[in-house]
Parts: structure tokens; sequence; C-alpha cells
């Protein structure tokens, strides 16, 4: 039996400092783009013929990041004492987006999440 993946966006403009690094030492933004990709079994595809609505994902998506936006991202709580690099906020956006995905969307389950910091850099965690 098949599955589904299933992907939607979201963005924000945010900086950060990454101590140790050659330039990324200063202060610097991004335009960031997260990519959130669930998982359904084909069975668990509803009468609407959709394994899930992607607003549903995309909504997700903007959630896991709104307090990200518009800020330095080493003084938020979720990056306290690490350096906020892309690897650590793939990282942070599935912790946050687990719990939620249960709720929301119990028939599906994360499969990963993508982290551009720039159109050509990307990371990809897959929990």
């Amino acid at each position: 039996m098949g599955t589904y993946l299933v992907s939607a966006e979201a963005s924000f403009s945010a900086a950060h400092t990454l101590a140790g690094v050659d330039r990324c030492d200063r202060m610097h933004g991004h335009d960031w783009r997260i990519r959130l990709t669930v998982e359904v079994p084909e069975d668990k595809v509803g009468a609407t013929g959709m394994a899930v609505d992607f607003r549903t994902v995309e909504a997700l998506a903007a959630e896991a990041v709104a307090d990200f936006d518009h800020r330095l991202l080493n003084e938020l709580e979720a990056f306290k004492g690490v350096s906020p690099t892309a690897e650590r906020v793939a990282l942070e956006v599935s912790r946050r987006v687990r719990d939620r995905l249960e709720a929301a969307l119990p028939e599906a389950r994360l499969y990963e999440v993508e982290v551009w910091e720039t159109p050509t850099y990307r990371v990809v965690y897959r929990p």
C-alpha cells in the first residue's frame, strides 16, 4: 500500500549570529522558508479524496514559525544556549509541529521539515 506526502510552506524574515563561523559570526539576516511535509497512508484518505487539506498543513507550518518573524533568533527561548543554525531551526519546527499535528491531523505523521536560509542553501530534517 502506498503513502501520500503532502507539503506546504511558510516563510519569515529573521536575523542570527553563528559563533565561530566565518562571516556568519556577525549579525546577518535571511528571508527563511520552511516546507512541512506530512505522510498519510493511502488507506487513510477520506471521503473527499484528499489525504489532508493543504491549508491545514500550511497553518501548522505558519504557526510553528510565527514568533521567529522579524526577530534575532539568538534571543528566542528556543535557541537559548545554542547557535540558531538552519539545522536547529528545522529541529525546533519539528518539535513544535509534532503535538499540533496529532491533534489536527491524526491520520498523518510528520515526514520531514525543510529549511532554506537562502534560495540555494537548504537543510532537511526527518524525525
